[in-house]
């Protein structure tokens, strides 16, 4: 007869080595399944002005970056590119959007949210005054692209108005009467045969410039008024 020994020992030893093999197995398997973790991204976002004359006009800047240093320089160099000057970085979203506002009074703020209409929406709602507020920038970080691009750029600023002028003759000579219209404080000078005259001009206001004494030549006089804030208007008078 033969005999086995270790039957019931050899059957408990397989049992115990295959649960190991099936817990080593599932182990492996959920380590497998674990995903490794996305790197952050942060969009930057930055305004400047292209006139500072209200209603002021802006210029935004935007860029995408794993880093926030990275995403500020960016978005600096960007509103550089766009015309902005004195360019500041308002918001830094990671991992969001984001949007930056502006006013017809230059006011900067910026916002965050995973929204980007949502993010719109809040920045507008920071600014303090709400005459001519607007989104000048805005955009996600959820993406290797650059966010869409900006509006286009506002148009350039009307040219200024020269100064008016108009004469009135009194006692030993005349006065000229200079209204500024550029709503720029300036200085002027007043320029005519024989005579030169300096004198400041305040932004919307009228300056009374004395010539006196003058004699009378009964002849057409043409006056050329310069400014520096770059507006002229040249005048005749008969004096």
């Amino acid at each position: 007869m033969t005999t086995h020994q270790g039957g019931a020992g050899h059957r408990g030893r397989t049992i115990a080595a295959t649960l190991l093999a099936v817990a080593a197995t599932a182990a492996g398997m959920l380590g497998a399944a674990a995903p490794a973790q996305a790197a952050d991204q942060y969009i930057a976002l930055a305004l400047g002005y292209v006139s500072e004359n209200p209603p002021v006009t802006m210029a935004g800047g935007s860029a995408i970056s794993g880093t926030r240093d990275q995403a500020g320089q960016g978005a600096l160099t960007n509103c550089v590119n766009n015309g902005g000057t004195h360019c500041v970085t308002v918001v830094i979203a990671t991992n969001e959007c984001g949007a930056a506002a502006s006013n017809d009074y230059g006011e900067e703020v910026g916002a965050s949210d995973p929204s980007l209409a949502v993010a719109q929406s809040k920045a507008k709602s920071m600014l303090q005054n709400q005459q001519g507020a607007k989104i000048i920038v805005s955009g996600c970080a959820n993406g290797s692209t650059p966010p869409p691009p900006n509006d286009p750029p506002p148009p350039p600023p009307a040219p200024k108005l020269g100064p008016t002028v108009s004469f009135d003759t009194v006692l030993g000579g005349m006065v000229a009467h200079i209204t500024d219209r550029s709503g720029v404080s300036s200085q002027c000078t007043y320029a005519t045969d024989g005579f030169n005259r300096s004198f400041a001009l305040p932004a919307n206001s009228k300056y009374d410039l004395r010539i006196v004494p003058a004699v009378p030549r009964f002849r057409n006089w043409t006056v050329t008024i310069t400014c520096d804030n770059g507006t002229s208007t040249t005048a005749t008078t008969y004096f």
